[in-house]
């Protein structure tokens, strides 16, 4: 895989993590508090996957990439206000990919969306800085426009 098709592969993942965090927010205002979870879940995860993407680093194909992701704080050429929060964010990756399969099948185990009212404001502040934080790499670094 050449680079204009990592940083292209990257763009299209980034944009789709807004997308996705769109979702959350429009699942926090209808008190939908399950999706808020799984939306913001779902938005690190693609704002993750782009930021690997770029870098060129091999995944696997999960929900939760900390484990990988934390290898972006040992590479040369990444910045350090990045490289400071890589931990932070590797946490925010772990901790909505636990939760992601409760927000989406919660039903099974007898509970509701109320069940994250809690909780759910707090995943989406999460996935916002993650994004943001994701984004603002993926622009500084590679030029991706974040925006179309």
């Amino acid at each position: 895989m050449d680079s204009t098709t990592n940083i292209d592969l990257a763009a299209s993942a980034i944009r789709r993590s807004a997308r996705w965090l769109r979702s959350a927010l429009r699942a926090l205002e209808d008190e939908r508090w399950d999706d808020v979870v799984y939306s913001s879940q779902m938005a690190v995860e693609q704002a993750s996957k782009a930021v690997l993407i770029a870098l060129g680093i091999e995944y696997p194909r999960e929900h939760d990439v900390s484990a990988v992701f934390k290898r972006i704080s040992r590479i040369e050429n990444v910045p350090e206000w990045f490289s400071s929060i890589v931990p932070e964010l590797a946490d925010n990756i772990s901790e909505l990919a636990e939760l992601r399969g409760l927000a989406g099948y919660g039903y099974e185990k007898g509970l509701d969306a109320d069940y994250f009212k809690g909780y759910a404001p707090k995943a989406y502040e999460m996935a916002v800085k993650h994004y943001e934080a994701c984004a603002k790499f993926l622009s500084e670094v590679y030029g991706i426009d974040v925006k179309k």
